[in-house]
């Protein structure tokens, strides 16, 4: 009997062992927020507007997920929104508090975005509308990262009171465009969750910045 419970607590031991290990490398392993400098040049910052999409890999299990499941021309796995002000250099996004000390919509610096960001990855797009609408788009992302509106942890699209990264702003952009241009994308997305091929649709959006052919838009 004791040879059992000796034998059973061992597996105990070792199941908790693979569990904290498991733990540790989806939410804590610093591979998965990695930070490396990442540049971008005066030029390419002077093409930068407000209300362009920026996209960059991130590093770690869950970006590499997100690339293997959507049908994107470029190996990118999170977006954030441009907010260029006078030479000042920031962004909107919303992220999960597993990689973020603030959980779901922020602004955060430029710079920051970038450096978590694997080398050669980013790519900025503009979509195709006039000056007036993309302002009122960046205007409602404005207020939701202002009001730190949570992350979508269970990725529910019925669920309007929190968003996950790109979730955010396909329903700013349909709430100001009065349609949903992210909607055709589900009929070939088995996973259900709106993912960042819409921004690489160039009958809606306008390539800026693509440092996967390193060949900025001049």
């Amino acid at each position: 009997m004791k040879r059992i419970r000796k034998i059973l607590l061992v597996l105990l031991a070792l199941f908790l062992v693979i569990v904290a290990f498991l733990v540790y490398k989806i939410f804590w392993d610093p591979e998965n927020t990695k930070q490396v400098f990442y540049p971008l040049s005066r030029q390419e910052k002077g093409l930068l507007h407000t209300g362009d999409i920026i996209m960059r890999r991130g590093y770690g299990i869950f970006s590499d997920g997100i690339i293997r499941v959507q049908n994107s021309r470029y190996p990118v796995s999170h977006c954030a929104m441009v907010l260029a002000d006078s030479g000042r250099y920031r962004v909107m996004h919303s992220l999960s508090s597993s990689v973020s000390p603030i959980d779901g919509a922020q602004i955060q610096n430029l710079q920051r975005f970038l450096n978590e960001s694997v080398p050669g990855s980013i790519l900025v797009v503009r979509f195709r509308n006039s000056a007036d609408t993309i302002g009122l788009i960046a205007d409602r992302v404005r207020k939701y990262a202002d009001a730190h509106v949570p992350f979508d942890h269970e990725f529910d699209r019925t669920d309007t009171s929190k968003y996950y990264c790109t979730e955010l702003f396909q329903h700013c952009f349909q709430l100001t465009l009065k349609r949903d241009i992210f909607a055709s994308q589900l009929d070939s997305n088995a996973t259900g969750i709106y993912d960042l091929t819409t921004f690489q649709d160039t009958s809606l959006f306008e390539v800026i910045i693509n440092h996967h052919e390193k060949q900025p838009k001049n």
